[in-house]
């Protein structure tokens, strides 16, 4: 008996002894939650992820979002665009894991637009006394993208690798002679179909964060037609202010070889992202509970 009490005397002179160095200790053991900075949104408009439903995110030169139903999105370009105006695309998310695939199509009439730059011609990109034929072009693409950081933790960026092929075609009533093809800033791959061509056109996008609130994506398209083609690259940086207002600055390298010339153009852009409506799966923890 006597040995059974100097054992158990020695255990709680050690366990008191542990106890008062792990509280003598320099370490914070306090239990309170810190504060979580949660992640801005990845920017996604060209990778195969579609915004949830009603969130509405109204830009400048990117296009205008909103989600329609779980998984479908439309997208609209505003009237920067002109040559490509009125336009309307829908892009269907058919599988979302750490693989994305989505399908995206769109209808753009851009007689309208076309016209406007005509009697507008300040920068002489159609002829004033061009007659505008009827023109609906149909566009069609394919979209994978790959999560490079399946993460759950909500202060983390996410990375996202995204690869995309489609075919840009045109039904164009009445083509007439004086309609002449558009090479001003570098706009002949961009509208050759409205002179009967089929432009094939793929690319490559890297998008993620690198600080708390600053984002990028990085890519380039290559376009190719009956007799010409074309590469655009791309390097944009995204400062986030809130969780709803985003600023975009960039620059877009262009080369195109066709028939009347070759060119090489470079261009400063500047955009600005509002949005509105519910968080999206990107900010809540995509891929399983909250860390």
């Amino acid at each position: 008996m006597k040995q059974i009490i100097s054992i158990a005397i020695c255990v709680l002179t050690m366990c008191s002894s542990v106890t008062a160095q792990y509280i003598d200790d320099d370490k914070d053991v306090s239990i309170e939650p810190r504060e979580v900075v949660k992640r801005f949104e990845t920017e996604t408009w060209k990778t195969a992820y579609a915004i949830p439903q009603r969130q509405l995110h109204l830009s400048l030169l990117a296009p205008i979002r909103y989600g329609l139903l779980p998984k479908v999105e439309l997208q609209t370009f505003l009237g920067l665009w002109a040559y490509r105006t009125p336009n309307i695309y829908v892009k269907k998310n058919w599988y979302e894991a750490r693989w994305i695939f989505s399908s995206k199509h769109g209808v753009v009439y851009p007689t309208k637009g076309l016209e406007v730059l005509r009697d507008d011609d300040r920068d002489h990109t159609i002829n004033k006394g061009a007659v505008i034929p009827r023109i609906f072009t149909f566009q069609n693409e394919i979209i994978a993208s790959y999560v490079l950081n399946p993460t759950c933790n909500v202060e983390e960026h996410y990375w996202i690798a995204t690869g995309r092929i489609g075919l840009d075609v045109s039904s164009t009533e009445d083509l007439d002679e004086s309609f002449k093809r558009m090479t001003f800033f570098s706009l002949y791959h961009r509208t050759a179909s409205f002179y009967g061509d089929k432009v094939w056109y793929a690319g490559l996008q890297l998008d993620g964060g690198l600080l708390k609130n600053v984002y990028f994506n990085i890519g380039a398209d290559g376009y190719i037609g009956n007799d010409f083609h074309g590469i655009e690259t791309q390097l944009n940086l995204v400062y986030h202010y809130n969780q709803k207002l985003s600023f975009t600055i960039g620059a877009k390298y262009i080369i195109t070889s066709n028939p009347i010339e070759d060119e090489s153009n470079y261009t400063p852009m500047i955009d600005v992202c509002y949005r509105f409506g519910k968080k999206s799966s990107w900010e809540k923890g995509l891929f399983g509970k909250k860390k």
